[in-house]
């Protein structure tokens, strides 16, 4: 009875101050929110309530659980039970369609209270300044940090593989965004395991909701099967005037050149209400070649693609599909020329995985973080997404060490097994020997012979020159030397 009627007063307290403060349970969702927040917020905070509020969890697109997500506490208080972060709420899109404004910033202090699985956490807004003693708990607050401003900005339109700050990173984010605001045909160019399938179904949504789209493999195909994958888009597009829908094509440079011709003419029989977004290989490296149909001249050919004319590629688009695709060509480049992105992209797959329920690490440390940079990453985005998975089973605290990554992973060294051997023949005595070798050879002979005048220009005297070359090996000067040696100029 006591206890009920001070929760009551306790909440009465909280609720008249104007410090935004909310409680979240020990299943990690929320349990309570102030009038402070809800000010802050400037929103009805009841359907906030129950929501998951973990870093990453926001694997919806509804805007209250991106907001629940970014309450969360940061790296480093699961061990510590105390920490402070800077939160910027996410931009979000009333029922309205208005979008909310803006809120500014505010530092936020973290404290568990409890102990084990009934702990549960008080986060209370004011002004707070931690100093962060562990560099690595720094390390990990400001990817943290870098990653809310990403989510914030863009991840309602893409997807983790497109998080970071480099040029290839800031290039794809941008054409996406034109991608995502407009229903056009779209070329993908990146290599295998860049999450280009995923990256463009995301497009897809947003670009056309409710289209349907059919999948298919471009390798597999030839004209006759290409028509009964596509049949349910053929029949609903032969049906309607009005109706629309989506092919997605895998590999479309590995398709035969009969079913691509095939494929360009469905295109051309609907119009624009038959929308194709396909898939290619790299462009930087085996790139898929232009090949000439129907006499057709190369003309006007989106730079973007980098594509020459050639009849006998083995990875070929037709110019037809070439002209179709120029209206957006979107390059992902391969994980190892964004190696600046790696730690910001690793943390991101971490703090997705966790929201999930894998594992209990919250951050990876800097010498996994080291491994992880100077890895080529031959399978790109997908082979560090299996790689986090790997770790996060393995570990067993709150942190991913070098021990917990893949064995490829955290023993690859740059240059190889051919640098090791190279390194290992290196003998300083031989290199040594051989110079000094050719110092005295290129003396006696700039003496015409003389060796004591050889060895007044080594500055040595003629007995150590003599002694030098009666300990080298035979060889070509030496017998030289000897012969000059005899003339009556030797001394």
């Amino acid at each position: 009875m006591f206890t009920g009627t001070k929760i009551r007063i306790l909440g009465r307290l909280l609720d008249a101050s104007d410090a935004p403060v909310w409680v979240i349970g020990s299943d990690g969702t929320l349990v309570y929110l102030s009038g402070g927040a809800a000010d802050w917020l400037r929103r009805d905070v009841g359907p906030l309530l129950g929501r998951r509020c973990i870093a990453g969890a926001a694997i919806s697109n509804d805007p209250l659980d991106r907001i629940a997500a970014s309450l969360s506490p940061p790296p480093g208080f699961a061990a510590r039970g105390t920490a402070s972060l800077r939160i910027q709420l996410p931009a979000v899109i009333d029922g309205d369609n208005s979008l909310a404004p803006r809120r500014p910033p505010i530092e936020v202090r973290f404290v568990r209270i409890g102990t084990g699985l009934d702990a549960m956490t008080i986060a209370i807004g004011g002004s707070f300044d931690d100093r962060v003693v562990d560099p690595e708990l720094k390390d990990a607050v400001a990817l943290r940090e870098r990653l809310d401003r990403w989510r914030r900005r863009h991840a309602a339109i893409t997807t983790i593989a497109t998080a970071g700050t480099s040029t290839g990173a800031r290039r794809l984010r941008r054409r996406l965004q034109v991608a995502a605001a407009t229903r056009t045909d779209i070329g993908f160019f990146g290599p295998s395991g860049s999450s280009a399938e995923t990256i463009a179904s995301r497009i897809h949504q947003l670009a056309a909701p409710g289209e349907p789209i059919v999948v298919v493999d471009g390798s597999l195909m030839d004209p006759e099967l290409l028509d009964a994958t596509l049949i349910p888009l053929i029949n609903r597009l032969s049906d309607s005037a009005s109706a629309m829908g989506t092919a997605l094509v895998r590999s479309l440079d590995e398709m035969p050149l009969d079913a691509q011709s095939r494929l360009a003419e469905l295109h051309s029989t609907y119009g624009g209400r038959l929308r194709l977004i396909a898939l290619c290989g790299d462009l930087s490296s085996d790139r898929p070649t232009v090949v000439r149909d129907d006499d057709a001249l190369a003309i006007d050919v989106d730079p973007m693609m980098s594509l020459q004319f050639d009849h006998t590629a083995t990875r070929s688009i037709s110019l037809r599909l070439v002209e179709i695709l120029s209206a957006l060509s979107v390059v992902i480049e391969p994980l190892s020329k964004r190696i600046e992105d790696v730690p910001l992209l690793a943390t991101a797959i971490l703090d997705s995985r966790r929201a999930a329920g894998e594992g209990s690490a919250e951050r990876i440390s800097r010498a996994a973080l080291d491994s992880l940079v100077i890895y080529p990453w031959p399978n790109n985005y997908d082979e560090l997404d299996a790689a986090i998975r790997q770790a996060i089973r393995a570990a067993t605290g709150n942190s991913i060490a070098p021990e917990h990554l893949p064995l490829a992973i955290r023993t690859y060294r740059p240059g190889g097994q051919a640098a090791a051997i190279k390194a290992m023949t290196v003998s300083l005595d031989d290199a040594v020997s051989r110079y000094e070798t050719r110092l005295i050879n290129e003396a006696v002979e700039a003496a015409d012979g003389n060796r004591a005048e050889a060895a007044r220009r080594l500055g040595i005297s003629r007995a150590r020159l003599l002694r030098k070359l009666d300990d080298k090996p035979e060889g070509k000067s030496d017998d030289q030397a000897d012969s000059k040696s005899k003339s009556p100029r030797s001394s």
